[in-house]
Protein backbone atom coordinates (compact mmCIF):
# COMPACT_ATOMS: atom_id res chain seq x y z
CA UNK A 1 0.00 0.00 0.00
CA UNK A 2 1.28 3.25 -1.34
CA UNK A 3 2.22 5.82 1.53
CA UNK A 4 1.28 9.28 1.46
CA UNK A 5 3.65 12.03 0.80
CA UNK A 6 3.25 14.76 3.46
CA UNK A 7 3.39 18.62 1.33
CA UNK A 8 5.26 21.10 3.47
CA UNK A 9 2.97 23.58 4.90
CA UNK A 10 4.74 26.27 3.46
CA UNK A 11 4.18 25.19 -0.12
CA UNK A 12 0.48 25.07 1.04
CA UNK A 13 0.86 29.13 2.09
CA UNK A 14 2.72 29.48 -1.39
CA UNK A 15 0.35 27.31 -3.99
CA UNK A 16 -2.76 30.03 -3.69
CA UNK A 17 -0.54 32.60 -4.64
CA UNK A 18 1.46 30.77 -7.34
CA UNK A 19 -1.75 29.84 -9.11
CA UNK A 20 -2.93 33.64 -9.13
CA UNK A 21 0.58 34.71 -10.83
CA UNK A 22 0.01 31.98 -13.21
CA UNK A 23 -3.79 32.76 -13.98
CA UNK A 24 -2.02 36.69 -14.52
CA UNK A 25 0.93 35.16 -16.59
CA UNK A 26 -1.71 33.92 -19.06
CA UNK A 27 -4.20 35.87 -19.52
CA UNK A 28 -1.87 38.99 -20.68
CA UNK A 29 0.45 36.06 -22.58
CA UNK A 30 -3.15 35.57 -24.30
CA UNK A 31 -3.12 39.32 -24.93
CA UNK A 32 -0.03 39.51 -27.09
CA UNK A 33 -0.89 35.95 -28.91
CA UNK A 34 -2.14 37.57 -32.34
CA UNK A 35 0.71 40.10 -32.69
CA UNK A 36 2.90 38.19 -34.57
CA UNK A 37 0.15 36.50 -36.56
CA UNK A 38 -1.83 39.92 -37.70
CA UNK A 39 0.27 40.08 -41.24
CA UNK A 40 -1.21 36.93 -41.90
CA UNK A 41 -4.66 37.98 -42.01
CA UNK A 42 -4.25 41.03 -43.46
CA UNK A 43 -2.58 38.50 -46.17
CA UNK A 44 -5.30 35.86 -46.13
CA UNK A 45 -7.82 38.11 -45.93
CA UNK A 46 -6.96 41.04 -47.81
CA UNK A 47 -7.90 44.06 -45.68
CA UNK A 48 -6.67 47.05 -44.84
CA UNK A 49 -3.36 47.77 -42.30
CA UNK A 50 -6.01 50.19 -40.81
CA UNK A 51 -8.66 47.37 -40.36
CA UNK A 52 -5.83 44.66 -38.69
CA UNK A 53 -5.36 47.67 -35.90
CA UNK A 54 -8.94 48.23 -35.38
CA UNK A 55 -8.92 44.39 -34.30
CA UNK A 56 -6.00 45.41 -31.93
CA UNK A 57 -8.04 48.22 -30.51
CA UNK A 58 -10.89 45.98 -29.57
CA UNK A 59 -8.98 44.50 -27.24
CA UNK A 60 -8.01 47.99 -25.94
CA UNK A 61 -11.67 49.16 -25.12
CA UNK A 62 -12.75 45.53 -24.42
CA UNK A 63 -10.71 45.83 -21.34
CA UNK A 64 -12.08 48.93 -20.37
CA UNK A 65 -15.63 48.05 -19.81
CA UNK A 66 -14.89 45.73 -16.81
CA UNK A 67 -12.17 48.15 -15.67
CA UNK A 68 -14.78 50.89 -15.16
CA UNK A 69 -18.19 48.83 -14.86
CA UNK A 70 -17.28 45.85 -12.82
CA UNK A 71 -14.19 47.00 -11.09
CA UNK A 72 -15.72 46.01 -7.52
CA UNK A 73 -17.90 42.88 -8.41
CA UNK A 74 -15.33 40.34 -6.84
CA UNK A 75 -15.91 42.60 -3.45
CA UNK A 76 -18.97 41.76 -3.61
CA UNK A 77 -18.98 38.11 -5.01
CA UNK A 78 -15.70 36.94 -3.98
CA UNK A 79 -12.31 36.91 -5.86
CA UNK A 80 -12.78 33.25 -7.22
CA UNK A 81 -15.97 33.34 -9.25
CA UNK A 82 -14.57 36.53 -10.87
CA UNK A 83 -11.32 35.25 -11.66
CA UNK A 84 -12.72 31.80 -12.64
CA UNK A 85 -14.81 33.83 -14.97
CA UNK A 86 -12.52 35.84 -16.64
CA UNK A 87 -10.31 32.86 -17.57
CA UNK A 88 -13.31 30.79 -18.84
CA UNK A 89 -13.79 34.25 -21.47
CA UNK A 90 -10.00 34.15 -22.59
CA UNK A 91 -9.91 30.83 -22.79
CA UNK A 92 -13.16 31.05 -25.46
CA UNK A 93 -11.92 34.43 -27.36
CA UNK A 94 -8.57 31.62 -28.20
CA UNK A 95 -11.39 29.32 -29.70
CA UNK A 96 -13.00 32.25 -31.28
CA UNK A 97 -9.83 33.23 -32.87
CA UNK A 98 -8.62 29.95 -33.99
CA UNK A 99 -12.22 29.95 -35.89
CA UNK A 100 -12.02 33.13 -37.26
CA UNK A 101 -12.61 33.66 -41.01
CA UNK A 102 -13.15 37.36 -41.23
CA UNK A 103 -12.25 40.42 -39.37
CA UNK A 104 -15.33 40.17 -37.80
CA UNK A 105 -15.46 37.50 -36.08
CA UNK A 106 -11.47 38.33 -34.85
CA UNK A 107 -13.21 41.40 -33.40
CA UNK A 108 -15.79 39.78 -31.64
CA UNK A 109 -13.06 37.12 -30.14
CA UNK A 110 -10.83 40.08 -29.42
CA UNK A 111 -13.89 41.89 -27.17
CA UNK A 112 -14.44 38.69 -25.47
CA UNK A 113 -11.11 38.33 -24.92
CA UNK A 114 -10.57 42.05 -23.42
CA UNK A 115 -13.93 41.70 -21.36
CA UNK A 116 -12.22 38.50 -19.86
CA UNK A 117 -8.38 39.70 -18.96
CA UNK A 118 -10.38 43.03 -17.45
CA UNK A 119 -11.90 40.81 -15.02
CA UNK A 120 -8.95 38.58 -14.02
CA UNK A 121 -6.55 41.90 -13.41
CA UNK A 122 -8.98 43.46 -11.29
CA UNK A 123 -9.97 40.87 -9.10
CA UNK A 124 -6.25 38.95 -9.59
CA UNK A 125 -4.60 42.32 -8.23
CA UNK A 126 -6.58 42.13 -5.05
CA UNK A 127 -6.34 38.65 -4.87
CA UNK A 128 -2.22 38.40 -4.95
CA UNK A 129 -1.62 40.98 -1.98
CA UNK A 130 -4.39 39.01 0.20
CA UNK A 131 -3.06 35.32 -0.89
CA UNK A 132 0.51 35.83 -0.26
CA UNK A 133 1.41 34.29 3.14
CA UNK A 134 2.67 37.12 4.73
CA UNK A 135 0.14 39.78 3.18
CA UNK A 136 2.71 41.68 1.67
CA UNK A 137 1.19 44.63 -0.53
CA UNK A 138 4.77 45.60 -2.10
CA UNK A 139 4.74 42.22 -3.53
CA UNK A 140 1.86 41.96 -4.63
CA UNK A 141 1.65 45.12 -6.67
CA UNK A 142 5.28 44.43 -7.01
CA UNK A 143 4.67 41.19 -8.96
CA UNK A 144 1.31 41.94 -10.73
CA UNK A 145 3.33 44.87 -12.22
CA UNK A 146 6.03 43.13 -13.43
CA UNK A 147 3.74 39.79 -15.04
CA UNK A 148 2.29 42.60 -17.26
CA UNK A 149 4.78 43.02 -19.59
CA UNK A 150 6.74 39.91 -19.04
CA UNK A 151 3.23 37.75 -19.32
CA UNK A 152 3.37 39.55 -23.11
CA UNK A 153 6.89 39.03 -23.94
CA UNK A 154 6.59 35.60 -22.88
CA UNK A 155 2.84 35.33 -25.02
CA UNK A 156 4.47 36.77 -27.99
CA UNK A 157 7.51 34.88 -27.65
CA UNK A 158 5.38 31.33 -27.65
CA UNK A 159 2.99 32.05 -30.04
CA UNK A 160 5.69 33.24 -32.64
CA UNK A 161 7.65 29.93 -31.98
CA UNK A 162 3.96 27.45 -32.21
CA UNK A 163 3.38 30.05 -35.66
CA UNK A 164 6.99 29.27 -36.83
CA UNK A 165 6.89 25.25 -36.93
CA UNK A 166 3.16 24.02 -37.00
CA UNK A 167 1.32 23.21 -40.27
CA UNK A 168 -1.44 26.01 -39.01
CA UNK A 169 0.18 29.04 -37.64
CA UNK A 170 -3.01 30.86 -37.54
CA UNK A 171 -5.00 27.96 -34.85
CA UNK A 172 -2.42 25.86 -32.46
CA UNK A 173 -1.01 29.13 -30.78
CA UNK A 174 -4.92 29.91 -29.60
CA UNK A 175 -5.40 26.00 -28.78
CA UNK A 176 -2.08 25.97 -26.46
CA UNK A 177 -3.11 29.10 -24.59
CA UNK A 178 -6.46 28.13 -24.53
CA UNK A 179 -6.20 24.61 -23.27
CA UNK A 180 -4.06 26.17 -20.77
CA UNK A 181 -6.50 29.00 -19.95
CA UNK A 182 -9.18 26.25 -18.93
CA UNK A 183 -6.49 23.80 -16.67
CA UNK A 184 -6.43 27.33 -14.80
CA UNK A 185 -9.97 27.83 -14.66
CA UNK A 186 -9.93 24.09 -12.37
CA UNK A 187 -6.85 25.13 -10.84
CA UNK A 188 -8.72 28.02 -9.06
CA UNK A 189 -11.63 26.29 -7.73
CA UNK A 190 -9.49 23.36 -6.41
CA UNK A 191 -6.78 25.14 -4.70
CA UNK A 192 -7.43 28.85 -4.54
CA UNK A 193 -9.18 29.84 -1.18
CA UNK A 194 -11.63 32.65 -1.09
CA UNK A 195 -10.08 35.84 0.55
CA UNK A 196 -13.39 38.40 -0.53
CA UNK A 197 -16.89 38.40 -0.62
CA UNK A 198 -19.55 38.42 1.84
CA UNK A 199 -18.23 41.73 3.04
CA UNK A 200 -20.41 45.41 3.01
CA UNK A 201 -19.98 46.06 -0.91
CA UNK A 202 -23.61 44.98 -2.23
CA UNK A 203 -23.71 43.55 -5.77
CA UNK A 204 -25.81 46.59 -6.63
CA UNK A 205 -22.74 48.83 -5.53
CA UNK A 206 -20.58 46.49 -7.17
CA UNK A 207 -22.08 46.85 -10.58
CA UNK A 208 -22.17 50.80 -10.39
CA UNK A 209 -19.88 52.63 -12.63
CA UNK A 210 -16.52 53.97 -11.53
CA UNK A 211 -16.89 57.59 -11.49
CA UNK A 212 -14.16 58.85 -13.67
CA UNK A 213 -13.05 61.80 -11.98
CA UNK A 214 -9.49 63.64 -10.64
CA UNK A 215 -9.50 66.07 -7.78
CA UNK A 216 -8.82 69.71 -8.74
CA UNK A 217 -5.38 69.44 -6.05
CA UNK A 218 -4.15 66.17 -7.71
CA UNK A 219 -4.82 67.67 -11.52
CA UNK A 220 -1.25 68.56 -12.14
CA UNK A 221 0.45 65.43 -11.12
CA UNK A 222 -2.07 63.44 -13.07
CA UNK A 223 -1.57 65.30 -16.36
CA UNK A 224 2.15 64.48 -15.69
CA UNK A 225 1.24 60.66 -15.02
CA UNK A 226 -1.17 60.37 -18.28
CA UNK A 227 1.76 62.33 -20.27
CA UNK A 228 3.99 59.04 -18.92
CA UNK A 229 1.56 56.62 -19.17
CA UNK A 230 1.31 58.03 -22.74
CA UNK A 231 4.45 57.70 -23.59
CA UNK A 232 4.92 54.30 -22.37
CA UNK A 233 1.70 52.33 -23.67
CA UNK A 234 1.37 53.93 -26.78
CA UNK A 235 4.99 52.80 -28.08
CA UNK A 236 4.33 48.73 -26.64
CA UNK A 237 0.39 48.81 -28.63
CA UNK A 238 2.03 50.28 -31.82
CA UNK A 239 4.12 47.59 -31.90
CA UNK A 240 1.77 45.02 -30.68
CA UNK A 241 -0.16 45.95 -33.41
CA UNK A 242 2.25 47.05 -36.08
CA UNK A 243 4.87 44.82 -35.14
CA UNK A 244 4.76 42.16 -37.62
CA UNK A 245 4.30 44.89 -40.46
CA UNK A 246 7.22 46.49 -39.01
CA UNK A 247 9.07 43.18 -39.33
CA UNK A 248 8.19 42.54 -42.62
CA UNK A 249 8.90 45.75 -43.83
CA UNK A 250 12.36 45.69 -42.93
CA UNK A 251 13.39 42.18 -43.77
CA UNK A 252 10.99 41.84 -46.96
CA UNK A 253 9.39 38.96 -45.79
CA UNK A 254 6.99 37.84 -42.83
CA UNK A 255 8.99 36.20 -39.75
CA UNK A 256 7.20 35.21 -37.22
CA UNK A 257 10.36 34.65 -34.57
CA UNK A 258 11.86 37.88 -35.30
CA UNK A 259 8.25 39.75 -35.05
CA UNK A 260 8.00 37.50 -31.80
CA UNK A 261 11.91 38.70 -30.83
CA UNK A 262 10.90 42.63 -31.15
CA UNK A 263 7.91 42.92 -28.89
CA UNK A 264 9.33 40.46 -26.21
CA UNK A 265 12.54 42.45 -26.30
CA UNK A 266 10.54 45.72 -25.60
CA UNK A 267 8.04 43.97 -23.18
CA UNK A 268 10.67 42.16 -21.56
CA UNK A 269 13.02 45.11 -20.81
CA UNK A 270 10.07 47.01 -19.78
CA UNK A 271 9.54 44.05 -17.08
CA UNK A 272 13.13 43.78 -15.70
CA UNK A 273 13.62 48.29 -15.72
CA UNK A 274 10.21 47.98 -13.35
CA UNK A 275 11.58 45.21 -11.11
CA UNK A 276 15.44 46.58 -10.76
CA UNK A 277 14.45 49.79 -10.56
CA UNK A 278 11.53 48.88 -7.52
CA UNK A 279 13.86 47.00 -5.84
CA UNK A 280 16.82 49.26 -5.65
CA UNK A 281 15.14 53.10 -5.38
CA UNK A 282 11.46 52.28 -4.79
CA UNK A 283 8.86 54.35 -6.04
CA UNK A 284 9.09 57.48 -4.53
CA UNK A 285 12.16 58.86 -6.70
CA UNK A 286 9.55 60.15 -9.25
CA UNK A 287 11.78 62.78 -11.17
CA UNK A 288 14.97 60.55 -11.30
CA UNK A 289 12.53 57.87 -12.24
CA UNK A 290 10.59 60.05 -15.42
CA UNK A 291 13.98 61.57 -16.34
CA UNK A 292 15.35 58.41 -16.78
CA UNK A 293 13.04 56.89 -18.45
CA UNK A 294 12.02 59.57 -21.05
CA UNK A 295 16.06 59.41 -21.89
CA UNK A 296 16.07 55.85 -22.64
CA UNK A 297 13.06 55.96 -24.30
CA UNK A 298 13.93 58.87 -27.10
CA UNK A 299 17.82 57.52 -27.24
CA UNK A 300 16.00 54.09 -28.18
CA UNK A 301 13.48 55.14 -30.49
CA UNK A 302 16.03 57.59 -32.18
CA UNK A 303 17.80 54.32 -32.48
CA UNK A 304 15.20 52.25 -34.11
CA UNK A 305 14.26 54.94 -36.45
CA UNK A 306 17.88 54.75 -37.65
CA UNK A 307 18.13 51.06 -37.77
CA UNK A 308 14.79 51.37 -39.49
CA UNK A 309 16.49 53.34 -42.41
CA UNK A 310 19.40 51.27 -42.21
CA UNK A 311 17.52 47.92 -42.86
CA UNK A 312 18.45 46.61 -39.75
CA UNK A 313 16.92 44.09 -38.13
CA UNK A 314 19.84 43.68 -35.45
CA UNK A 315 20.02 47.17 -34.77
CA UNK A 316 16.18 47.55 -34.19
CA UNK A 317 15.62 44.45 -31.78
CA UNK A 318 18.76 46.31 -30.02
CA UNK A 319 16.65 49.52 -30.00
CA UNK A 320 13.68 47.69 -28.46
CA UNK A 321 15.44 46.69 -25.90
CA UNK A 322 16.60 50.45 -24.65
CA UNK A 323 12.76 51.74 -25.01
CA UNK A 324 11.64 48.66 -23.40
CA UNK A 325 13.87 49.61 -20.02
CA UNK A 326 12.32 53.63 -20.49
CA UNK A 327 8.93 51.87 -21.34
CA UNK A 328 8.73 50.08 -18.40
CA UNK A 329 10.39 53.09 -16.15
CA UNK A 330 8.02 55.58 -17.65
CA UNK A 331 5.18 53.24 -16.75
CA UNK A 332 6.48 52.69 -13.27
CA UNK A 333 6.63 56.21 -12.33
CA UNK A 334 3.33 57.08 -14.41
CA UNK A 335 1.07 54.32 -12.30
CA UNK A 336 2.35 55.74 -8.87
CA UNK A 337 2.15 59.43 -9.74
CA UNK A 338 -1.66 59.16 -10.92
CA UNK A 339 -2.34 57.94 -6.48
CA UNK A 340 -0.02 60.35 -5.49
CA UNK A 341 -1.12 62.46 -2.68
CA UNK A 342 -4.97 61.30 -3.73
CA UNK A 343 -7.15 60.35 -0.44
CA UNK A 344 -8.73 56.94 0.05
CA UNK A 345 -12.16 57.82 -0.79
CA UNK A 346 -11.58 58.88 -4.51
CA UNK A 347 -8.42 56.71 -5.37
CA UNK A 348 -10.42 54.13 -7.33
CA UNK A 349 -12.08 56.91 -9.32
CA UNK A 350 -8.86 58.38 -10.32
CA UNK A 351 -6.92 55.29 -10.95
CA UNK A 352 -10.25 53.91 -13.42
CA UNK A 353 -9.63 57.31 -15.05
CA UNK A 354 -5.76 56.94 -15.43
CA UNK A 355 -6.57 53.47 -16.87
CA UNK A 356 -8.75 54.71 -19.64
CA UNK A 357 -5.80 56.99 -20.46
CA UNK A 358 -3.58 54.09 -20.51
CA UNK A 359 -5.68 51.93 -23.07
CA UNK A 360 -6.68 54.64 -25.11
CA UNK A 361 -3.40 55.39 -25.41
CA UNK A 362 -2.31 51.66 -25.95
CA UNK A 363 -4.80 51.18 -28.82
CA UNK A 364 -5.48 54.27 -30.62
CA UNK A 365 -1.83 55.32 -31.88
CA UNK A 366 -1.14 51.93 -33.12
CA UNK A 367 -4.65 52.82 -35.70
CA UNK A 368 -3.50 56.22 -36.13
CA UNK A 369 -0.14 54.52 -37.45
CA UNK A 370 -1.78 52.51 -39.59
CA UNK A 371 -3.73 54.82 -40.96
CA UNK A 372 -0.92 57.32 -41.44
CA UNK A 373 1.09 54.68 -43.36
CA UNK A 374 -1.95 54.74 -45.87
CA UNK A 375 -0.38 58.13 -47.35
CA UNK A 376 3.21 58.47 -45.80
CA UNK A 377 4.33 54.17 -45.99
CA UNK A 378 4.95 52.15 -42.88
CA UNK A 379 8.08 53.91 -42.02
CA UNK A 380 6.66 57.13 -42.29
CA UNK A 381 4.52 56.81 -40.61
CA UNK A 382 6.31 55.26 -37.80
CA UNK A 383 9.17 58.00 -37.84
CA UNK A 384 6.08 60.58 -37.13
CA UNK A 385 4.67 58.70 -34.37
CA UNK A 386 8.22 57.83 -32.92
CA UNK A 387 8.87 62.04 -33.21
CA UNK A 388 5.56 62.84 -31.71
CA UNK A 389 5.90 60.11 -28.49
CA UNK A 390 9.85 61.73 -28.04
CA UNK A 391 8.70 65.03 -27.97
CA UNK A 392 5.75 64.25 -24.93
CA UNK A 393 8.87 62.25 -23.29
CA UNK A 394 10.75 65.64 -23.27
CA UNK A 395 7.84 67.74 -22.28
CA UNK A 396 7.39 65.33 -19.52
CA UNK A 397 10.79 65.75 -18.20
CA UNK A 398 11.04 69.32 -18.67
CA UNK A 399 7.89 69.50 -16.72
CA UNK A 400 9.39 67.73 -13.55
CA UNK A 401 12.73 69.12 -13.57
CA UNK A 402 11.41 72.14 -12.45
CA UNK A 403 11.72 73.15 -8.83
CA UNK A 404 8.23 72.19 -6.77
CA UNK A 405 6.74 70.56 -9.98
CA UNK A 406 5.45 67.90 -7.59
CA UNK A 407 4.55 69.62 -4.46
CA UNK A 408 0.82 69.89 -5.41
CA UNK A 409 0.46 66.48 -4.73
CA UNK A 410 2.62 65.82 -2.32
CA UNK A 411 0.65 66.08 0.51
CA UNK A 412 -2.57 63.54 1.40
CA UNK A 413 -4.09 66.73 2.93
CA UNK A 414 -4.65 68.83 -0.34
CA UNK A 415 -6.13 66.55 -1.91
CA UNK A 416 -8.74 65.65 0.87
CA UNK A 417 -9.94 69.64 1.02
CA UNK A 418 -10.45 69.64 -2.92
Amino acid sequence: MAQSVDVPPLLHRWTPFAVIVLVVLFALMSSATPSPLYVDYQALWGTSGTMITVVFAAYCVAVLVPLIFLGRLSDAVGRRPVVMAGMALVGLSMVGMALSTGVGGLIAARVIQGVGVGLVTGAAGAALVELHPRRDARIGALVNGTTLNSGMAVGVLLAGFIAAWSAQPLVYPYVVIAAVSFALVVAVAVLVPETAGGGTTTLRQALRPQRLSVPPAARGTFVLASMCVVVSWSVGGVYLGLGGALVKDLMGRSDYLVTAMVIATLQGASAVSQLVWNLRFGTDDHRRGVVWGSVLVVSGLAAASLAVALRSAAGFVSAMAVVGLGMGLTFLMASTLAARGVPDEVRGSVLSTFFVVAYLALGLPAVLAAFLSEFLGLTGAYHLLAAVVALIAITATVIISRPGALDGGSDPASGAQA
